[in-house]
């Protein structure tokens, strides 16, 4: 009865797959297991170093912005320099890196942390706010409620 409800449901190959898992479970948890625990420790490896990256960029901005307080924010942007072979060397701790939602993992070198990293442009930017750090230029606009944008777009006032 099994069987047919199986190949009602899942179809000929679908009942294959099941009969083909719980024939070869015990082979294939280990694997699962294996595969998850190194996704897991290559996603942790590149969270502690993106942690330290974050930490590095509100330093250098709080003390560019201490010595210039007027400066603008490309101005800004151009005198934070991240060593990133410097952070490479001493906060990996395993030779590969993987994104929380990826499902493979890269090498840990210099072009594959800083792209995982610093994928998008926008990313100090998001970074300094998050840590409260305001220029002069951005003080002076009032903040805009992103939800009454949006609402008002829609219905057109």
């Amino acid at each position: 009865m099994s069987n047919l409800w199986l190949e009602i449901f899942l179809g000929k190959v679908g009942k294959y797959i099941i009969s083909f898992i719980d024939s070869y479970y015990i082979y294939l948890v280990p694997l699962i297991l294996a595969y998850g625990i190194f996704m897991t420790i290559s996603s942790y490896n590149l969270k502690r170093m993106e942690k330290r990256v974050v930490v590095e960029i509100v330093n250098q901005a709080r003390n560019v912005i201490t010595s210039n307080p007027t400066i603008n924010y490309i101005n800004l942007i151009a005198r934070i320099e991240i060593n990133w072979e410097e952070i490479l060397k001493k906060y990996s701790f395993f030779p590969f890196i993987s994104q929380e939602s990826g499902l493979w993992v890269n090498k840990s070198n210099v072009y594959n942390i800083r792209e995982n990293i610093m994928h998008n442009e926008r990313k100090i930017h998001l970074v300094l706010e998050r840590h409260g750090i305001k220029l002069l230029e951005e003080s002076q606009d009032t903040r805009k409620n992103l939800y009454l944008e949006y609402i008002h777009r829609i219905i057109k006032k």
